[in-house]
């Protein structure tokens, strides 16, 4: 497949090496969301990860933000900053998500603007040093992992708008032989001619619009002699999101953002997905 010349990466790369690692997690999107953050990373180690990367939006609409991010930082050690790091480095309100509903950004702008109360100033540097992008090396050969896209930390790439090519010129630009994001909150899988793969790991903070509670990370197993098309994989994690949302209520977040925690269904975002994506979603609702 032909590699386009205007295929870039964004600049700020972090590389790590991890070569005797067995099995990689990868988790973004916490959005302050604790108890979580925590069910995913015991079912994590549960499942023998030996290795943590969190690609970014430690923080969100659920605060707790100094909480979330020294049990990020005392648990991972391969990182990649999101909008919301990026935003609130630069003490920013705007979460500068990208939603193309304007409705949809403003109303993530208030859950991040509500992260920014409980984030101190140790913690508000830190997220300045984070990486645009990382770079590890492993077992199976390199793996590179980002925010939204390679090429833009707020970028949006859904599953039903997935160009190979654009996915193939960054895996060969970055010599590498899988590509993991986040963002869209929506996990999926894509395997590429030749084997490599791109992957969205999901969101351990919120469930993914289907009627469904649960939240979402991603493994890699990272034997080389395991298939190639099984090393990816994606998990379902169950929390006890019911007594967090009275805890929340009690704090005063949002009704909008609480709704989500024990519906499984957004309430901020949808306006915002491609067509494709709020059908399918739609009809999974209907079949729960």
């Amino acid at each position: 497949m032909p590699v386009p010349a205007s295929i870039d990466l964004l600049p700020k790369v972090a590389r790590h090496a991890i070569p005797a690692a067995r099995k990689l997690a990868l988790m973004g999107g916490a959005y302050g969301n604790l108890p979580a953050l925590q069910a995913c990373l015991e079912h994590a180690r549960l499942a023998r990860c030996d290795a943590f990367a969190f690609l970014g939006d430690i923080t969100g609409c659920c605060g707790h933000s100094d909480e979330t991010i020294n049990l990020v930082r005392g648990n991972f050690s391969i990182f990649v900053a999101g909008n919301h790091e990026q935003q609130s480095f630069v003490a920013q309100e705007d979460c500068a998500c990208n939603y193309a509903d304007a409705e949809d950004g403003a109303c993530s702008g208030r859950g991040h603007a509500f992260s920014l109360r409980t984030l101190g100033e140790v913690n508000r540097a830190w997220l300045g040093t984070l990486p645009e992008i990382a770079v590890v090396e492993t077992a199976i050969g390199p793996l590179l992992l980002h925010h939204g896209s390679p090429a833009q930390t707020n970028e949006f790439l859904y599953e039903s708008e997935l160009d190979e090519e654009r996915l193939t010129a960054w895996l060969f630009r970055s010599g590498a032989t899988g590509m993991v994001g986040t963002h869209t909150g929506l996990p999926w899988i894509r395997r590429l001619p030749g084997g490599p793969f791109a992957m969205n790991c999901g969101v351990v903070g919120k469930p993914d619009h289907d009627g469904d509670r649960a939240v979402h990370y991603s493994t890699i197993d990272l034997n080389p002699r395991s298939p190639v098309e099984q090393a990816a994989r994606i998990e379902r994690v169950e929390y006890d999101h019911e007594t967090w949302a009275r805890q929340l209520a009690a704090e005063g977040v949002e009704d909008l953002f609480i709704q989500p925690l024990v519906t499984g269904v957004w309430t901020v975002g949808v306006a915002s997905l491609p067509a494709t994506e709020q059908q399918k979603r739609a009809l999974i609702q209907r079949a729960c």
